[in-house]
């Protein structure tokens, strides 16, 4: 299939259009996942830091972390208020489960990993992640500064991703409507502007064939149209003359430009 000047031209457009919305929309969509990844960690940790805060007041006051049995009823309704926390659990330094919004896990032990942010001297909020879950985590000191364990909430990895998933179907359904009307308006334009343009190709294309014609029908004998062969090889010849002769023009031309500048000097 032949294709018209503007209908390749429309596609090369379309097809850079495509390719910038395509490559734009995926470093603004993995940007966005980033942002709204930190303000999830940002919104549990909130809430781990207010059950570390109600916690750290009580040790202040001189309770072990065992005893804070009022602590185990503050997890259950941090857990009840959203859907999306799979757990809230807060384990002492040797890493045993104290208390956990799932009873039946009390007393069981946390994975080594786990106790690894307990050991830093700084007492940062840590972050743990696995295929499953995510866990935001912040340690529990006294006011003695020494570390008396610490309490994690869990959430599920994919939930960044399930309220993503909305946010790029109507992505990608708007850029395929931004590209449709594109491609619409590109191909009427082009038509419209580039007419005139492929009329005298048309016409040129036509001119030139016919000279070809008319020169090997007037050069052959018996008016025969002479072989394809013969006919390139006859202009592959009348090119090199016409490459020959711009060359030696060129240099007259360079020739005389230095004569007249040497008699400008002497002037």
């Amino acid at each position: 299939m032949s294709w018209s000047l503007s209908r390749k031209v429309s596609v090369a457009l379309i097809a850079i259009l495509a390719s910038t919305m395509l490559l734009t929309a995926l470093f603004g969509y993995y940007k966005f996942e980033d942002e709204v990844s930190s303000l999830v960690r940002s919104r549990y940790s909130f809430v781990a830091f207010t059950i570390k805060k109600r916690v750290e007041d009580s040790l202040n006051l001189g309770f072990a972390l065992r005893q804070l049995r009022q602590v185990q009823d503050a997890i259950e309704l941090e857990k009840t208020r959203d859907e999306q926390i799979v757990g809230i659990e807060i384990y002492d330094s040797r890493g045993e489960i104290l208390f956990n919004s799932d009873r039946g896990r009390i007393g069981a032990s946390v994975p080594d990993e786990w106790l690894l942010p307990l050991a830093e001297p700084s007492g940062q909020p840590f972050a743990l992640m696995d295929e499953d879950s995510h866990a935001v985590g912040l340690p529990l000191v006294n006011n003695l500064g020494k570390v008396e364990g610490a309490v994690v909430l869990v959430y599920p990895a994919g939930y960044v991703e399930r309220e993503l998933g909305g946010a790029l179907w109507g992505l990608a359904t708007r850029m395929a409507g931004i590209v449709a009307v594109f491609a619409v308006l590109t191909f009427v334009v082009a038509g419209v502007a580039l007419g005139p343009v492929r009329r005298r190709l048309a016409a040129m294309e036509t001119a030139l064939a016919t000279a070809v014609t008319n020169h090997a029908a007037g050069a052959a004998p018996d008016g025969a149209a002479p072989p394809s062969s013969d006919v390139a090889a006859e202009f592959d010849g009348h090119f090199g003359e016409f490459v020959a002769k711009a060359h030696e023009a060129l240099e007259h031309i360079k020739l005389s430009t230095d004569e007249v500048e040497r008699l400008d000097r002497l002037a």
